[in-house]
Parts: C-alpha cells; sequence; structure tokens
C-alpha cells in the first residue's frame, strides 16, 4: 500500500511537479492552504508524512508546524518543509518550530523521494 502524503502548497504549478513525481510511490493529497490541513489532519486522515510550504496566505507554515507540534498526537508525524526560501533564518525558524526536514525550491525529485521515504521509513520504526 502506497504510503499516504498531504502536500500543503498553495502554487498549482508545484502542486502538479509534486503530483507528477510522488504518484508513482506515495497517495497524494493536496490542500491550498494551512488551515484546511490542520483541519484535516484533526479529523483523522491517514497521512505517513506532510509536505509543507512556508510562505501561504491566512496560515503560514511556520505558524502550521507551531499549531501541530502542539498536540502530542502529531509529535511523530514527520513534517517536510519544501521553500523557495534560501535564508538560513527560515530553515532554522522551521527546524525549530518542529520540520523534521527542509528541502530548497528548486530540488531533485530523486533527493526529494528519498527524504521523504527515510523520514517514513524513521518514523513507522
Amino acid at each position: 500500500m502506497a504510503h499516504p502524503i498531504l502536500v500543503v502548497e498553495d502554487d498549482p504549478v508545484m502542486v502538479a511537479f509534486l503530483e507528477e513525481y510522488l504518484s508513482d510511490s506515495f497517495a497524494t493529497s493536496v490542500v491550498d492552504n494551512a488551515k484546511d490541513a490542520i483541519l484535516m489532519l484533526q479529523k483523522g486522515e491517514e497521512v505517513s508524512l506532510v509536505i509543507l510550504d512556508l510562505f501561504m496566505p491566512e496560515m503560514d507554515g511556520f505558524e502550521f508546524l507551531e499549531a501541530l507540534r502542539l498536540e502530542s498526537r502529531f509529535n511523530r508525524l514527520p513534517i517536510l518543509v519544501l521553500s523557495g526560501s534560501e535564508n538560513s533564518e527560515d530553515r532554522v525558524r522551521a527546524l525549530e518550530a518542529g520540520a523534521d526536514d527542509f528541502v530548497v525550491k528548486p530540488f531533485n525529485p530523486l533527493e526529494l523521494t528519498a527524504r521523504v521515504r527515510n523520514l517514513i521509513r524513521r518514523s513507522a520504526g
């Protein structure tokens, strides 16, 4: 069975790109904002990993990380931040807020897939 991945991304081009590269190995679902992502998870949506953009309207990725990590049932849920920010402060802030990994756009799809598999494997162990 393919591991379910939740993609939280508001750029339709990036969503299409991610779905193209991840759909062979993972079951992807997509939401275009962090508030809907939190609601889905709180309602019990089965997810093995979240791929999260940092900069979105209403609630950004940092706020999502902080809100999600406040709930103990999500402490082991791997979150990979995928961002266009090359700013070291953003990477540190995301990791300190609870991200498990950080990949800068543009990225190598094979590297992203390997990172996703590693995070899922570690969380299952």
